[in-house]
């Protein structure tokens, strides 16, 4: 999908948000010019919402249109209407089924067939196996054929020290496009095997490499900072305003704004109205208009991390996705708090502060100490 190109739909009090392309839709003689919405809860609007299978048999009957012919009718409604001259073009269906599958995946915060990719290609280097190699080139065919150029970020290569890995020595990895390369030869898959080891020194800059466990960084550089927002971010589940029921000192909670708020206050009437409000944005505006019980400010970011841990502990998928966030510095892009989210660049970030605690301590739970 084309960047910055954001959505959302209302359904019932629950903002969904989207991102969207333009299409043609073959209905009757024409193909008319559209807009295909795709939304976090893998809904498609396409001429009408429909769930993501549907829309899967919408490309492949050819209504939702990716090949054109020569002469046909054309139309944009309120716009114009004219007649396709040699058209070219640019996606299969099942290019076009992958690239929304993936905009899905994104919306959700959950990874994309390239960050998979990557994933499988950190595993392939670190332990270069036959296993290894087949599952890597399993991986690089689910991208979309037409997103396979620059999994690597690098325009000049193009992606060919990837193929050359997927090849085995003595057989010839393709081009960009499909196109028949050059054979791979011990020294061609050394030169791939160098790449990626100057790639991996590249991404530290001179203080990472010689002091890895400094105090400004958690013993590897952070590969990228991730925004999220109930709202406008790409990992909504990450918001204390997502919802998700949750036990905290015997009391369950809708949402960590449910408790948060609840906790925050000493009048019990007010903290009953908040624990059962209907939604997190409702409970939020009870708690600040409640009175505050003594030293809230100094206990705040302890009650907080405790949420953050109860919810975490309790809902495994949620725990998994935040540990797919890896090392990124996870920034809270509300801009109604300077101190729970970043409000541009003025705000503290607690909110993504306290994340990447419970995530770390959720990888030593996994892994050990």
């Amino acid at each position: 999908m084309p960047p910055g190109k954001r959505t959302y739909r209302i359904d019932g009090e629950e903002r969904i948000e989207g991102t969207w392309r333009h299409v043609f839709i073959h209905n009757g003689p024409a193909f008319y010019l559209a807009d295909l919405i795709v939304y976090a809860d893998g809904a498609v609007d396409c001429w009408g919402l429909v769930p993501f299978p549907t829309f899967v048999e919408k490309v492949r009957n050819g209504w939702v249109a990716t090949n054109i012919p020569d002469g046909a009718a054309g139309s944009a409604h309120h716009v114009g209407a004219w007649t396709f001259t040699n058209p070219r073009n640019a996606v299969s269906p099942e290019m076009l089924i992958g690239e929304v599958a993936d905009e899905i995946a994104q919306l959700q915060g959950q990874p994309t067939s390239d960050r998979r990719c990557e994933a499988a290609l950190d595993t392939y280097l670190s332990e270069p196996t036959e296993e290894n190699r087949v599952r890597l080139a399993a991986a690089y065919e689910e991208i979309p054929a037409h997103m396979r150029r620059y999994v690597l970020g690098d325009q000049d290569n193009k992606d060919a020290p990837l193929r050359i890995l997927l090849a085995r020595v003595g057989e010839r990895y393709g081009h960009e496009g499909g196109a028949e390369g050059r054979v791979v030869t011990p020294e061609v898959h050394e030169r791939a095997l160098a790449y990626f080891a100057d790639r991996k020194a590249r991404r530290l800059t001179p203080e990472q490499r010689d002091a890895t466990d400094d105090p400004d960084n958690a013993g590897a550089p952070a590969s990228s900072v991730l925004r999220f927002d109930k709202h406008d971010g790409g990992l909504p589940f990450l918001a204390s305003g997502a919802d998700r029921e949750f036990e905290y000192r015997g009391v369950t909670y809708r949402t960590v704004d449910h408790a948060y708020w609840s906790l925050s206050t000493d009048d019990e009437t007010a903290r009953s109205a908040i624990r059962v409000a209907p939604t997190a944005y409702e409970a939020s505006k009870l708690g600040k208009a409640a009175s505050r019980r003594p030293g809230w400010p100094s206990m705040r970011l302890a009650v907080m991390l405790e949420l953050l841990r109860a919810k975490y502990h309790q809902h495994a998928d949620l725990a998994e996705l935040l540990l797919q966030t890896g090392d990124a510095r996870l920034s809270n892009g509300v801009d109604f708090s300077t101190y729970w989210g970043t409000n541009g660049q003025r705000g503290r970030n607690w909110l993504g502060r306290l994340l990447e605690v419970v995530r770390s301590e959720l990888w030593i739970e996994r892994h050990g100490k």
